[in-house]
């Protein structure tokens, strides 16, 4: 069997270190990401709750 080659990094493994760059890079991504607030993910669990919890 082949290896499928990807451009995406495995950051779990450890070995290569990531420099502070791409750190840098990485949370300036998440912060542009989408964010709830408390009231709604505790909405959207009790929704979840009620359609798949018994």
């Amino acid at each position: 069997m082949r290896k499928v080659k990807t451009d995406k990094v495995n950051y779990a493994i450890p070995g290569d270190p990531m420099t502070p760059e791409e750190l840098q890079q990485m949370i300036h991504e998440a912060e542009n990401g989408k964010f709830n607030s408390m009231h709604a993910v505790k909405q959207k669990i009790e929704a979840w709750k009620r359609k798949y919890a018994r």
